[in-house]
């Protein structure tokens, strides 16, 4: 029992006995009185000298009793900090074509079909050419002939015979012809379609018999080979990455993650989207991929070489902004912070705390400024 409890107590008693004495009279109120205090003097003395003696024999006698609220403190770490940021871009081929006629003409070979595999210079379609054949060999016969009075007409020139318009005619005729015939042997060599390079025809969308046109696909040639990663980035981050910055890409299809580097970062701004294009390297040996592939690209944005790094989950935030509690002794004290970028689940933290202090994890939501806590074992 506290103190002041028993003195409450033997005042209370002092006071009965003297009521119940009921002096009459004024005199004899105050002798009542008189003697009360005097008694009430004696047991506060007679108290004192018991708690002294109690209190020598027992140290923790009448201490006031605090409740204190376990927690757990973590330290603000001062290390190096980094944020990426996540973008999603397609796996992409620089050797995927559609292979297309140069020419008008009716499709009489078509030498694969889908899923074969091709080599470069190998045949894939042939266009009718027997026409352009006999016009080759008309103009064939009449450079022959061409030829034939150009070389006697030049040798009478030699020898001062004839004039020189028909020594220039001759020779004109002679060229003419010879680029005529030229250019009718580059038409010839269009009706054969060939494959630019290796790799395995994935569509053919024309059959024998039709009339194809110039431009007109006639097969889609697909190569892994020369492969790559494109993503659009939002423009408010140009700046923020070079050629040959680490990549972290994930190809969440094929659960598959691997480490590379940025290859080119595009100069122009989408108009409509507002993003510019990275270009991520694909490593050897992953001849599995498939153009169009979803990828995620883990990019770094920004690094710090040191920085005061927290866990996120223990700052909080009140009117006047973010916070956290420092374990001070054995109170909570509460420190305002000036908060940068998060990511991986830590924040770094730019003003209010060096590095080093012990910060309150657990029990942070159930402490105010000046709680009274203790380490949790």
């Amino acid at each position: 029992m506290k103190t002041n409890s028993i003195i409450t107590i033997l005042l209370l008693a002092v006071l009965a006995i003297a009521c119940g004495q009921a002096p009459e009279g004024l005199e004899g109120k105050k002798a009542a009185l008189t003697e009360a205090r005097a008694e009430l003097k004696s047991i506060e003395n007679k108290i004192t000298s018991l708690e002294a003696e109690i209190k020598a024999e027992d140290p923790d006698f009448d201490k006031v009793s605090v409740k204190k609220t376990l927690v757990t403190v973590v330290s603000a770490q001062k290390r190096a900090f980094e944020h990426k940021i996540e973008v999603r871009g397609n796996v992409e081929s620089r050797t995927n074509v559609n292979i297309s006629a140069e020419m008008m003409g009716q499709l009489i070979e078509l030498k694969v079909k889908e899923g074969q595999k091709v080599k470069a210079g190998q045949l894939i379609a042939a266009i009718d050419s027997d026409n352009l054949v006999k016009t080759i060999d008309e103009v064939e016969s009449q450079l022959e002939f061409a030829t034939t009075i150009f070389e006697k007409r030049a040798r009478l020139w030699e020898k001062n015979i004839g004039t020189e318009i028909e020594y220039l005619q001759a020779k004109n005729n002679k060229e003419s012809l010879e680029n005529q015939l030229q250019t009718l042997l580059t038409q010839l060599d269009k009706t054969s379609i060939e494959a630019p390079f290796s790799g395995i025809i994935e569509s053919v969308p024309v059959k024998n018999g039709e009339i194809i046109q110039p431009g007109q696909p006639v097969a889609f040639l697909v190569s892994n080979n020369n492969m790559y990663i494109a993503a659009a980035v939002s423009e408010r981050y140009i700046g923020s990455f070079t050629v040959g910055d680490a990549v972290e890409v994930s190809l969440p299809a094929v659960n598959e993650t691997f480490q590379s580097t940025i290859s080119a970062v595009g100069n122009v701004i989408n108009p409509a989207s507002r993003t510019f294009t990275v270009e991520v390297e694909i490593p050897n040996g992953k001849d599995y991929l498939k153009t169009n592939l979803i990828a995620v690209l883990k990019m770094i944005d920004y690094h710090s070489a040191e920085a005061v790094v927290i866990p996120s989950r223990i700052i909080q935030e009140d009117f006047q902004g973010n916070f956290v509690y420092l374990m001070d002794k054995d109170k909570a004290r509460k420190v305002h912070v000036e908060l940068g970028l998060s990511y991986d689940n830590h924040t770094e933290v730019l003003t209010g705390l060096n590095g080093g202090e012990p910060i309150i994890d657990k029990g942070n939501r159930s402490v105010a400024d000046g709680t009274v806590i203790d380490l949790q074992q």
